[in-house]
């Protein structure tokens, strides 16, 4: 009885993260135009997982935008770090961020040097 209830907290648990929201969102960052200058997936091989030859590819995209008159470079992407067990699935994050294109850069009005590609859409459609 008790492992079953045990599941059944985990399970409130996890649709009650799941409704959370960690990462910036777009009404509390500032935007500027900038240009993607590299772009590539980096593999890291991992040594303690259970499966021998495991590697995680990461999509790696650094880019430069300007606020202020002054110049910054950044690579996150959005908030979450994100590794795929597969080369292709992290190329196609890569694949949207080619060098010389330009973005949107969102980043924190009091610290530029935190910035983002992609943040969580929280604008509401009240009229």
């Amino acid at each position: 009885m008790s492992s079953y209830l045990d599941r059944i907290s985990l399970l409130g648990l996890f649709f009650f993260l799941s409704c959370i929201t960690f990462g910036p969102k777009k009404s509390e960052m500032q935007s500027v135009t900038g240009i993607i200058i590299k772009s590539y997936v980096e593999k890291k091989h991992k040594y303690r997982s259970v499966y021998k030859g495991h590697n995680d590819f990461y999509p790696r995209v650094e880019y430069e935008y300007e606020v202020d008159g002054k110049m910054y470079q950044a690579e996150r992407i959005g908030f979450w770090n994100n590794a795929y067990n597969s080369q292709a699935k992290a190329e196609t994050i890569t694949n949207s961020y080619p060098v010389g294109k330009e973005v949107i850069v969102y980043y924190e009005k009091e610290n530029p040097t935190k910035a983002f590609l992609e943040v969580e859409d929280d604008t509401s459609e009240e009229d």
